[in-house]
């Protein structure tokens, strides 16, 4: 049971869509004997809504209103006694107004159990952005690297497009890079990007310390995180070419999540892809095919850039909830030379 427990609350500490946490609670009936003890719905209450996570960093409070909703109905269609602790907490939550910003805690297991929390906005599209909260090729791309851990070992990595930043920080904690840069190219996505990464990767007392060295410019982040030197980066891809003559590393991987939605964005993506690849290194691109057309036009532009592709193999997902039934690819990309 404890298990269960361990699972519905990682389902809700991101977000799962809550049909699942409806399938996980009928999961927890049918082991006991279908009836929710009072003892077991304690448990869940102190593992979701009254977690101390989820209270000092609050996720929507609409899903954990229609968590409650859903617990207390999954209780009365059962006609299980229900606790006082039930009702007490969907009360303190019921009139909660939504913030602007909120939290999403995403569970690594890698050996040690470790939550990485992300602050998001509520909208989807957000100042003007569509990068201030994490989108599914983000879920997927962090699992896909864990899974392939050795290609980043030591390794150094530009991430493009790296919106609020959940993919490179489950990298940099389960991969040990030795060098991972985060780069986007707005001003609003850059300001939640180094928010998480404090957040995640620095002690109060650094975060305090760093605050005030970057009260004039917080995009500008540069820290070091265990063995990893972990930079952020104003970077539009268009510049790509000037990024590349003032820094002339050639980076070990380029990843992106989610980059490929928008054709238009394609011929600058694809020039500076062409600039940042050699024969020694790849591209991985995890994307979200919402229209299959999009993707099709990408690849077929691949070769007029000398790139071409490889699609990676993603049947074993688990480290992450996904949040839509999507389908996702990974394409690795070369330089055309680096496949005979």
């Amino acid at each position: 049971m404890d298990n269960c427990i361990l699972e519905l609350k990682k389902l809700f500490c991101c977000c799962a869509p809550i049909n699942e946490l409806k399938q996980l609670l009928q999961k927890i009936k049918e082991k006991e004997d279908g009836v929710i003890s009072i003892d077991i719905q304690k448990k869940i209450v102190a593992n979701t809504v009254n977690n101390i996570l989820i209270k000092e960093y609050p996720i929507k409070y609409s899903y954990q209103r229609a968590f409650m909703k859903l617990l207390i109905s999954q209780l009365e269609q059962n006609g299980d006694e229900i606790d006082d602790d039930v009702f007490v907490a969907y009360g303190n939550i019921v009139s909660l107004p939504e913030k602007d910003i909120h939290y999403r805690h995403f569970l690594q297991e890698n050996g040690d159990l470790q939550y990485i929390t992300i602050q998001e906005s509520v909208n989807i599209i957000s100042k003007g952005t569509t990068g201030l909260c994490v989108w599914q090729g983000a879920l997927h791309l962090a699992t896909w690297c864990l899974k392939n851990r050795s290609k980043f070992l030591g390794k150094s990595i530009l991430e493009l497009g790296c919106g609020v930043g959940l993919t490179g920080l489950s990298i940099i904690n389960t991969c040990s890079p030795k060098r991972y840069i985060f780069s986007d190219c707005h001003e609003n996505v850059l300001d939640m990007l180094c928010e998480n990464i404090r957040f995640n990767l620095l002690s109060l007392q650094e975060r305090i310390s760093i605050d005030a060295r970057l009260s004039k410019d917080r995009s500008k982040l540069h820290i070091k995180y265990s063995d990893t030197d972990v930079k952020v980066v104003e970077l539009k891809w268009e510049d790509i070419n000037k990024y590349t003559n003032e820094d002339s590393t050639v980076h070990d991987v380029i990843i992106g999540a989610d980059i490929l939605y928008e054709s238009s964005s394609f011929y600058s993506l694809l020039s500076g892809l062409n600039l940042l690849l050699k024969p020694t290194n790849c591209a991985i691109i995890a994307a979200t095919i919402r229209n299959e057309d999009t993707l099709n036009k990408f690849l077929s532009q691949l070769g007029e850039h000398s790139l071409t592709y490889l699609e990676c193999d993603i049947s074993e997902q688990s480290m992450f909830i996904e949040s839509s039934q999507t389908p996702v690819k990974i394409l690795q990309i070369f330089k055309k030379t680096e496949i005979v």
